[in-house]
């Protein structure tokens, strides 16, 4: 991990203060020369979920030094077609690939929906991304303070998705509460979009809101129905990540057990039977984010639309 301190500079920029830490980047507060407060993204020297055991101290807050309760990072997740799906480790060409591709994507939505690209930097020939800093708090925060959550930021959401896709963006492919930041203003913002890699048998996602590790408009699909489930039961649907075997072959593993992960996973247990505040209309949308192949993002955005007008 690159170890970059308050105060010291990174080109034109001088670090205020550290953001947050995903498994491939750091994203610091900073300054330029006339005091214009920015978010820089920063690419590690090597990323992935995978590696961030290898921090020692599990923090109250997000700082530099450890990992707060409220960060999930992402894995970059490897489809064998032999012994199915794992977690391995990018290095720093890869890393820069996909900071490199984010900022195209960042570029194209020019800020609505997304953080607003300001301009790329290079330090020591590496891509910096600079983007405007939002003050606000995400998701997951949210959830951990029990401050609440407003359905209309969910549908919010999902119109953010739906312009991703108009781009000719698959996916965003990373959807979870870590990624979702409410602004003071209560402006909803999506971080972290994931872009497509040149491989085909890698996925860079958090198998826990992509279980089975899609690559396309349903994976953002999957991602906020995991997340409503979190929201109403308070816990995901599942206590392992449910498909082990995504990219792989059919006669590879052990159709019966195949099957019967499958089953486990649409197994979950109703919303309602959790919470039993909440609504009814809810075990049926969730069920059909995760389990109806033909529900797409448009049908999940009036669901949620038609319940906020009841």
């Amino acid at each position: 991990m690159l170890q970059i301190l308050t105060g010291q500079h990174l080109g034109r920029f001088e670090i205020t203060g550290f953001l947050g830490r995903g498994a491939f980047a750091q994203v610091l507060e900073a300054v330029d020369e006339n005091g214009t407060k920015v978010a820089l993204k920063v690419g590690d020297e090597s990323g992935g979920g995978c590696t961030l055991r290898r921090f020692r101290e599990i923090t109250a807050e997000r700082r530099a030094s450890g990992v707060s309760p409220d960060e999930t990072p992402a894995e970059a997740m490897f489809l064998d077609p032999v012994d199915g799906a794992r977690a391995e480790v990018l290095d720093a060409t890869e890393v820069d690939e996909m900071l490199w591709r984010e900022a195209k994507l960042l570029e194209q939505a020019g800020g609505k929906g997304l953080p607003a690209l300001l301009a790329v930097e290079r330090e020591q020939g590496r891509p910096i991304l600079v983007m405007e800093a939002i003050e606000g708090t995400t998701l997951r925060q949210r959830i951990r303070s029990l401050e609440g959550v407003k359905m209309a930021w969910i549908v919010e959401l999902t119109y953010i998705l739906e312009r991703i896709h108009a781009l000719g963006w698959p996916c965003h492919g990373d959807v979870k509460p870590e990624n979702v930041i409410i602004g003071e203003d209560g402006r909803v913002t999506l971080l972290d979009p994931v872009p497509l890699m040149r491989r085909a048998d890698m996925v860079v996602t958090t198998p826990w809101y992509n279980p089975f590790l899609r690559r396309d408009a349903k994976a953002d699909v999957h991602g906020i129905g995991i997340m409503l489930y979190e929201l109403l039961a308070g816990a995901l649907p599942f206590e392992q990540v449910p498909f082990r075997y995504a990219g792989c072959a059919q006669s590879a593993a052990d159709a019966d057990d195949q099957d019967l992960m499958l089953s486990l996973y649409l197994s979950f247990p109703k919303p309602r039977e959790l919470n039993s505040r909440s609504p009814a209309e809810f075990d049926r949308i969730i069920y059909r984010a995760l389990a109806d192949e033909n529900y797409g993002l448009s049908d999940l955005r009036l669901d949620l639309e038609d319940f906020l007008l009841k």
